[in-house]
This record gives C-alpha cells, sequence and structure tokens, in this order.
C-alpha cells in the first residue's frame, strides 16, 4: 500500500482561503457615470490616498441617412486633478458631420476609484 501525502489537500485549502474575501471591500472602490467637466470627490483622505480609472460610456453620435461621410475624428478621456480631494473629468470628442468642419461635443465616461 502507498502511503499518500496530504500535501495536494493543503494546498488547496491554502489556494481558496487565500481567495476568499476576509471582509467588505465596498468601502474601498467606488464607481459611477460622469458627464464632461464634472467633479470625483474622494470619499475620504486626499487623491494621493486614491487610484482612478476613467473610460468612455458615450461618445459619438448617429446621423441616420449619412453613415458613409461622417467622421469621428478624436476622443478625449482623462481626468485633472483639481485640489487634493477632486478630480475633474475631460470626456469629449470631436465628430465632423457629412457637412462642415469638426466640432467638439461632450460625451461621457465611466469611473473606477480604488483606495489605494
Amino acid at each position: 500500500m502507498t502511503r499518500r501525502t496530504p500535501l495536494p489537500l493543503l494546498a488547496v485549502f491554502a489556494i481558496l482561503a487565500w481567495l476568499t474575501p476576509r471582509g467588505s471591500f465596498a468601502q474601498d472602490a467606488h464607481t459611477g457615470m460622469v458627464s464632461h467637466g464634472s467633479h470625483i470627490t474622494v470619499p475620504s483622505g486626499t487623491v494621493n490616498d486614491w487610484a482612478i480609472h476613467v473610460s468612455p460610456r458615450d461618445m459619438g453620435f448617429e446621423e441616420p441617412r449619412s453613415e458613409k461621410d461622417n467622421a469621428f475624428l478624436k476622443f478625449e478621456c482623462y481626468v485633472v486633478q483639481v485640489n487634493q480631494y477632486t478630480w475633474q473629468v475631460v470626456a469629449r470628442y470631436k465628430m465632423r458631420p457629412w457637412d462642415g468642419e469638426g466640432l467638439w461635443h461632450n460625451g461621457f465616461a465611466n469611473y473606477l476609484l480604488v483606495r489605494k
């Protein structure tokens, strides 16, 4: 009869214990949707205590019966620090309709705020 070592079973328990959350992390992360020019203020501490990620949510528009000559020229999606507690969101896009020059329009962004 061969003797089996308990090592694989211990490894499984160690991995499960490591993956199991030890408490609620909801207070350490915040998400939302904001429009161009909006401000995001940290819930506590300063901006140095938080990491922020923004991504485009709604940029551009549909121009019915004119899809072949529109031009989506550029979009911008980022934040600028206003003070030690707040960022301002830049979420805009430049689009040229079928007739005319490209114009900037306000867009929307998603954000994820995570405590460092």
